[in-house]
């Protein structure tokens, strides 16, 4: 999840929001180790990702008669807002993740995206008189915007689907026997991961610059990747890693923590409305997240560190982890 912006991903799309979930206890959930949850089956992975890929290939922009691809940058919950970039720059899509609907808005944002940190917007294009379609499993945003200086008019048309939002932005740089990790984890890093596994000669996965995943779902099936290719998982000084950016680190076969790097944990949302930590210890929805941290970290402190992920801050904040931490819950192995 964002370190900043919380994310929680939409329950329409069959998707659960990043990192962790419990009550305010400490108490672990007295389950039967022997009994596997997952959000994704393991052999249902394939046809995921492949699902993921078409829906992905109808994300599209059209306006003043080009078309464009599209991909996620962030959203936000106040403004019921998806952000994504495009050819040209940004546009903010209307959508309610509490309700898990779309909202009639549509706003284009002109300008150079090389940089988010510094965006400057050349020029804003407002929507009006947009609607909203579904067809299959996409949303189609149709109408018009006005450009704010020249009130010139364009015709334009937005397509959507659970692929942008449950894709995330990361990327994946390969330097030698290393690959650094940047952005929001999703299927796309899934994707990314496991191309690198088939097609690279790397042994270290660096944790450059996470801040968290949109899809847990898939995030938990990427770490069994990283895990069976025997990766060694490195945090470096100045990098950092967020919510679930931490549990693909604790996939490392090798986890090695270099002093200055930050790596945060919190509560998850939602489960039925309420964030993790506001869930019985017994609750069923915590199932996934244990049989995961069992695999990574052991049958003792796999849960142990589960909770305290969930309990060390809430949804809407980030507890960054001492080195006592990281060494009490077995993160750093050397």
């Amino acid at each position: 999840m964002k370190k900043i912006i919380p994310l929680v991903v939409v329950a329409a799309f069959t998707l659960q929001a990043c990192g962790g979930s419990s009550s305010k206890s400490n108490t672990l959930v007295p389950e039967n180790k022997s009994v596997e949850v997952h959000h994704i089956q393991p052999d249902d992975v394939a046809a995921y990702v492949e699902k993921f890929k078409l829906q992905q290939a109808q994300l599209q922009l059209q306006f003043d008669g080009e078309q464009s691809a599209i991909s996620f940058v962030d959203d936000s919950f106040e403004e019921r807002l998806l952000y994504v970039k495009y050819d040209r720059g940004l546009a903010k899509i209307g959508f309610d993740m509490d309700k898990e609907e779309p909202v009639n808005t549509l706003e284009l944002l002109e300008g150079d995206t090389s940089d988010l940190q510094n965006f400057e917007v050349s020029r804003i294009l407002q929507g009006v008189d947009i609607e909203v379609t579904e067809d299959d499993d996409n949303y189609i945003y149709s109408g018009s915007v006005v450009d704010s200086q020249t009130q010139d008019t364009y015709n334009v048309r937005l397509v959507f689907n659970e692929a942008l939002l449950g894709g995330g932005n990361s990327t994946l740089v390969v330097n030698g026997n290393q690959a650094s990790l940047f952005g929001s984890l999703g299927t796309q890093t899934y994707i990314q991961i496991q191309d690198m596994i088939n097609n690279e000669n790397v042994d270290t996965l660096v944790f450059a610059d996470i801040d968290g995943s949109v899809n847990d779902a898939i995030n938990m099936h990427t770490g069994r990747l990283i895990r069976a290719a025997g990766l060694t998982t490195l945090m470096p000084t100045g990098g950092q890693a967020y919510s679930g950016g931490v549990d693909l680190f604790a996939a490392g076969v090798r986890r090695i923590y270099q002093s200055g790097g930050k790596l945060g944990v919190h509560s998850w949302c939602c489960s039925q409305g309420k964030p993790a930590n506001e869930l019985g210890v017994s609750h069923p929805a915590h199932g996934a997240q244990l049989t995961y941290f069992r695999e990574m970290l052991g049958d003792e402190k796999g849960p142990e560190f589960y909770f305290f992920t969930i309990n060390a801050a809430p949804f809407s904040s980030v507890h960054v982890m001492t080195a006592e931490e990281l060494n009490r819950y077995t993160l750093i192995t050397e």
